[in-house]
């Protein structure tokens, strides 16, 4: 009777102890920095990787992928972030990038006063999908590689507040002055962009090397022996698209929990060798018992669609403090790249 007992207690205590602990590590968990707050370090290079229910509708998914566009896009000129790489695996923004760029940068540089924005590039530079794909060595010219990508360029000037963004890009370039204007570089992909892209390098190395052959000396297909390596496709493949720093993997729809393991949905592979990864979800009912417990995202970080009345359906956009939060888990990171 006194082993019952005994249990009985011990596991009473077990319970207290893992409520108290539990509620310690909710008290504890601090709002992330401010978005222009000084970090160690911040990426030169953010992905967003978008994902959404295949039974949601097609144009609830576009409206929700543009604004989560829209919003990154203003956070990384205001961090002065170069280059921003936006995925989704259905190529739904890449489908629609005339309105991207409208409401990107055309809407980002109208909301704010007219001499603290402006183009150096042209407004679609051009947008085909052999702008940002197109490889840069001279001997390739005559066999592009279709990346299946779309590349547009922007430079808006920086508002003086923006101190921290401003003072990390000498330290960067090594000079003495900062610039007084922020670039940005905004590549869109699809999965296409993947096992596609691998096949199209591929072809375009051998037959610009199988021509280069036949022009000097005279040789023939058969004739011509051809070695494919991984540090040939490396090259051609990162010059279009060089790998993120930081890739933020966001469900407009949530996600039923427990939550699976995190994937990258048909991200191109060869980008994914030093990146760092951060979850941005919400269960499927940000209301439900478990959402405080088991969430893996802040409660602050749930940033429904203004524009559609609350329900279970409603897109969840990417908010200003997931977005902070990432960069804080990104800044404190600590990276090993051996010998």
């Amino acid at each position: 009777m006194s082993t019952h007992w005994a249990l009985r207690l011990i596991h009473s205590l077990y319970i207290a102890f893992m409520t108290i602990a539990a509620w310690v590590r909710r008290r504890k968990r601090r709002q992330p920095k401010p978005l222009e707050a000084q970090r160690s370090k911040i990426p030169k290079h953010l992905c967003l990787n978008l994902v959404a229910h295949n039974d949601m509708p097609t144009e609830e998914i576009e409206r929700a992928f543009l604004q989560c566009v829209q919003s990154v896009t203003a956070w990384c000129q205001v961090l002065g972030i170069e280059t921003l790489t936006v995925y989704d695996r259905h190529g739904v923004v890449y489908g629609c990038s005339e309105e991207t760029h409208r409401r990107v940068f055309l809407v980002n540089e109208t909301s704010e006063d007219s001499c603290d924005s402006e183009l150096e590039y042209p407004l679609t530079p051009p947008l085909s999908d052999s702008s940002g794909s197109r490889s840069h060595s001279p001997e390739h010219a005559t066999f592009p590689a279709d990346l299946n990508m779309i590349t547009m360029m922007h430079s808006s000037r920086l508002r003086k507040r923006r101190n921290v963004a401003v003072r990390r890009q000498p330290r960067e370039s090594g000079k003495g002055v900062s610039s007084a204007f922020s670039h940005l570089t905004l590549h869109i992909v699809s999965r296409a962009s993947g096992k596609p892209a691998i096949v199209s390098v591929s072809r375009s190395l051998l037959r610009s090397c199988i021509s280069g052959a036949s022009m000097s000396d005279g040789a023939t297909h058969s004739m011509f022996p051809y070695n494919m390596t991984v540090a040939k496709l490396a090259i051609e493949l990162e010059a279009g698209l060089p790998p993120p720093d930081l890739m933020i993997i966001h469900h407009i729809g949530g996600m039923k929990m427990p939550y699976p393991p995190i994937e990258f949905h048909g991200f191109p592979p060869w980008q994914n060798t030093l990146a760092e990864f951060q979850y941005v979800s919400t269960p499927i009912s940000p209301s439900g018992p478990d959402y405080t417990k088991n969430s893996r995202t802040h409660p602050d970080d749930c940033h429904l669609d203004p524009s559609r009345p609350e329900s279970l359906d409603t897109p969840v956009l990417i908010s200003e403090t997931a977005f902070r939060r990432a960069l804080d888990e990104y800044s404190g990171a600590d990276f090993r790249l051996g010998k």
